[in-house]
C-alpha cells in the first residue's frame, strides 16, 4: 500500500511537468472518440496504460485490471508463466512477460533481485509445447513474425523512398528486440544492449567483427533518437533526409523538422549496411540456422545494397551507378536488372525500362516458372512501363498476369495483390472504362486500409488513384476529397518536399481549375512545379507535366505570354524524353493550340492541334475521349476562320465520338 500511494505521488508530480499527453491517462471519453493530442509535448512521462494489450512498465501495471506491478519476487515471475487458473500470461497479455524479463538493481536489498531472477529461470525452463520449453518460445516465436514484419528495414519497397525516417522505429527499437531475444534464449542476464552485445560475443554467439558493427550501430541510433528529441524539444521521431541534400532552404520548413545533412546520411548508410545483413541473420538464426549469425561480421556493402541505399535516401544517381556496376558484374542477377527498369522508368526512358524489364523477366521465368512473386513483379513493372508508353492493351495483359500469380500465392489479402489491382484501375481509367477502374482501385483501397491502417504509403496511392479516376467522371467534388486525403496523409509520411506531395498537389490544382477556383489551383501547381525542379530538374517527365498544368491555368486567367512560355516548356521536355508519338506530347500540343487560339493565331493553333490529333489517334484510334476533344477544337478554330463546312464536320465528329465514349462509359 506504501509503494502504490507513493507511486500516485509521483505520477502526480509527473504529470504536473506538462509533458504527459492525454491518451496515456486512459481516461474512458477520450478513449470512446479515439482523442489525439497534438497539443502537449510528448517529453517526461508514465508509460501509458492506454494502449490495449501493450506491455505496462509503470508500477501501476494496467490499472488493475488483470495485473499490477507492485508484487513479490514470486508473484512478479509468475506473469512470465501462468495465472492462478492456469491460463498462460503471454497469451492474454502479450507484451506484459517480454518487458518484465529485462531489470535491474537500483538500491535496497539485492536479496529481491536475486529472488526474481531465479523464479524467472524456474518458470523460462518449464516445458511449453511442441518439446519446447517456455524460453525457447518467448525468444522464437512469440511476438516474433509481428516484430520482423513492423521493423523490416524494407529495402525493397519503392513507396518508402526519400519517406521520412521514425528515429524509433527505423533505427533504434529492432536491435534492442533482437538483442534481448537472443539473449533470452542464450540465459544472457543483462539489463542494457551494450552489455548484451559484449555476452553474446564471449559465448561464440556473434563475432568480434559483428560485436564492433552492432556497438556503433546502438551509438549512433542513440545519439541520432536525443539528437531529435532535442531539436524539437519533445519526443517526436521525424528526420527529414530531402531538405537539405536537394536545397529546400526555408527556414521554416527547416526548423519544423529535422533536417538530415550529408554527414548525419552517411551515418544512416553505416546503419543499413549494418541493419540489412543482421536482420536476415536473425530471422536466420530463430528459425535454426545459428551458423548465419556467429559466422558473420555484419557488414555488407555490395553494390546491390549500397543502390537499395541510395534509393531510399531518393540519391537517384548513386542508385543507377551501383546497379550498372553490379550489371555488369553479374549481367544475369534479375534483382539488380529489375532495379535499373524501375530507375529508367522514372527518368522517363521508356525504352530502357522495357529493356531491363523484359530481360529481368526472361531470366525469372527460366529459373522459377510462371508461377513466383519473382515473375509477378517483373510483369507488374512491364506493366507500369507499358502503360506509360500507353500501349494499354499490353499494359492490362501483363497486370492480370501478374494478379493471377499473385492471387493463387498469397490470396487476396496480401500488398502485392493490392498493389496489382490499383495498377490495373489506372489502366482502366486510361481506357475510359472508369466502372472497372474505381472497382479496382477501390478493392485496393479496402486490402491496404485492412492490412495496414489508414496512415500508409500504400493506402494514399490508392486515394490518389481515385482522385483521378473521379476527375475523368467529372465528380470534382469527390476528386477532391480522394486527393486531400492522400495529401494529408502523404504529408505525414514524407514531410512537405517529396514527389508524392508534388503528385498530390498537381492532381487537387486540375480539380480545383476545373472548378474555376484559378486562385487554389495556381497555389497547388506552383507548390508541385517547385518541389519537381528541386528534385528532378528540368528534364523530367514530372516537371513537364507540372509547366504544362500551370500554363493551362495562366491561360485561363488571361496571362497568354505566360501560358505560352510554360506550354512551351512542357513540349521541349516532352519531346526531349519521348519522341513525337506520346501521349503527353499530344497533351502540350491541344494546350498549346487551345493558347494561340486565344491569342488569334489561328494558323499556329491549327497547327499545333491536328499535330495533336495525328498523335491520339495513332495512339488511341477514332472512339477515344482525347480524340473527340481534338475535332471540336479543331471545328472551333474553322468556325473562327469562317470555314462553315469543315466547322460543321469536325463537330459532328466531336458529337459522336463523344455520344459512343459516354454511352460505353454508363
Amino acid at each position: 500500500e506504501y509503494f502504490k500511494r507513493l507511486t500516485t505521488l509521483i505520477h502526480l508530480k509527473v504529470i504536473n511537468l506538462g509533458e504527459t499527453i492525454l491518451p496515456a491517462l486512459n481516461i474512458p471519453c477520450l478513449k470512446a472518440i479515439d482523442f489525439f493530442d497534438g497539443i502537449i509535448p510528448r517529453g517526461f512521462a508514465f508509460d501509458g496504460a492506454g494502449v490495449e494489450g501493450k506491455g505496462c512498465k509503470t508500477p501501476f501495471g494496467n490499472d488493475g485490471k488483470t495485473f499490477e506491478l507492485i508484487q513479490t519476487p514470486e508473484k512478479m515471475a509468475q506473469y512470465i508463466a501462468k495465472d492462478e487458473k492456469g491460463q498462460w500470461w503471454h497469451e492474454k497479455e502479450p507484451h506484459l512477460p517480454m518487458e518484465l524479463l529485462t531489470f535491474t538493481h537500483l538500491i535496497g536489498n539485492t536479496e529481491l533481485i536475486r529472488q526474481y531472477s531465479e523464479k524467472l529461470q524456474e518458470k523460462l525452463d518449464v516445458f511449453y509445447q511442441e518439446g519446447a520449453t517456455l524460453r525457447q518460445y518467448l525468444a522464437k516465436k512469440h511476438l516474433v513474425k509481428a516484430d520482423m514484419e513492423a521493423f523490416d528495414p524494407g529495402m525493397d519497397e519503392l513507396g518508402r523512398q526519400g519517406m521520412l525516417f521514425k528515429v524509433k522505429n527505423d533505427f533504434y527499437r529492432f536491435p534492442h528486440l533482437a538483442l534481448d531475444r537472443l539473449a533470452l534464449l542464450k540465459k544472457v542476464e543483462a539489463s542494457n544492449s551494450f552489455t548484451r552485445i559484449e555476452q553474446l560475443n564471449r559465448i561464440g554467439i556473434i563475432t568480434a567483427g559483428a560485436t564492433g558493427k552492432l556497438n556503433d550501430w546502438m551509438s549512433i541510433a542513440l545519439f541520432m533518437r536525443l539528437k531529435t528529441y532535442f531539436n524539437y524539444q519533445a519526443q517526436q521521431e521525424m528526420m527529414n533526409p530531402l531538405i537539405k541534400p536537394f536545397g529546400f532552404d526555408d527556414r521554416v520548413l527547416i526548423k519544423k523538422q529535422l533536417a538530415l545533412d550529408h554527414e548525419a546520411l552517411e551515418k544512416i548508410e553505416r546503419i543499413y549496411r549494418i541493419f540489412i545483413p543482421f536482420y536476415q541473420a536473425v530471422q536466420d538464426f530463430l528459425a535454426g540456422n545459428e551458423n548465419s549469425l556467429n559466422s558473420s561480421d555484419l557488414e555488407d556493402n555490395s553494390l546491390e545494397t549500397q543502390g537499395s541505399i541510395a534509393l531510399r535516401l531518393f540519391q537517384y544517381e548513386k542508385a543507377e551507378k551501383c546497379y550498372l556496376i553490379a550489371e555488369k558484374a553479374n549481367p544475369r542477377n534479375s534483382g539488380v536488372l529489375s532495379t535499373l527498369g524501375i530507375i529508367y522508368q522514372d527518368q522517363g526512358n521508356l525504352a530502357k525500362a522495357a529493356e531491363y524489364g523484359h530481360k529481368a523477366l526472361a531470366i525469372d521465368l527460366k529459373l522459377f516458372g510462371e508461377n513466383h512473386s519473382s515473375v509477378a513483379i517483373d510483369y507488374n513493372n512491364l506493366s507500369q512501363v507499358y502503360q506509360e508508353q500507353y500501349n494499354l492493351e499490353k499494359a492490362a495483359e501483363y497486370g492480370h498476369k501478374a494478379l493471377a500469380i499473385d492471387r493463387k500465392l498469397f490470396g487476396e489479402n496480401h500488398p502485392t495483390v493490392a498493389r496489382e489491382l490499383n495498377n490495373l484501375g489506372i489502366i482502366y481509367r486510361e481506357l475510359e472504362n472508369l466502372k472497372e477502374a474505381i472497382e479496382y482501385s477501390a478493392k485496393a483501397l479496402i486490402i491496404s486500409r485492412k492490412l495496414f491502417g489508414e496512415n500508409h504509403y500504400m493506402v494514399t496511392t490508392h486515394y490518389n488513384n481515385l482522385g483521378t479516376i473521379y476527375h475523368k467522371q467529372e465528380d470534382f467534388e469527390k476528386a477532391i476529397e480522394y486527393s486531400k486525403k492522400a495529401l494529408t496523409i502523404n504529408r505525414k509520411l514524407y514531410g512537405d518536399n517529396h514527389p508524392t506531395i508534388a503528385r498530390d498537389c498537381s492532381n487537387l490544382g486540375l480539380s480545383y481549375q476545373e472548378q474555376g477556383k484559378l486562385e487554389k489551383a495556381f497555389k497547388y501547381v506552383e507548390e508541385a512545379l517547385a518541389i519537381g525542379l528541386k528534385l528532378f530538374g528540368e528534364d523530367h517527365p514530372t516537371v513537364a507535366t507540372y509547366y504544362n498544368n500551370l500554363g493551362t491555368i495562366y491561360q485561363e486567367q488571361g496571362d497568354l505570354d505566360k501560358a505560352a512560355e510554360y506550354g512551351n516548356k512542357a513540349l521541349a521536355i516532352d519531346l526531349k524524353l519521348y519522341g513525337e508519338n506520346h501521349p503527353n506530347v499530344a497533351r502540350d500540343y491541344n494546350n498549346l493550340g487551345a493558347i494561340h487560339k486565344n491569342r488569334r493565331d489561328l494558323e499556329k493553333a491549327f497547327e499545333c492541334i491536328q499535330k495533336a490529333l495525328a498523335i491520339d489517334i495513332e495512339l488511341y484510334g477514332e472512339n477515344h475521349s482525347n480524340v473527340a476533344g481534338d475535332y471540336r477544337d479543331l471545328g472551333a478554330i474553322y468556325l473562327e476562320q469562317g470555314a462553315l463546312d469543315k466547322a460543321l464536320l469536325y463537330t459532328k465528329k466531336f458529337i459522336e465520338i463523344s455520344l459512343k465514349v459516354h454511352v460505353a462509359d454508363a
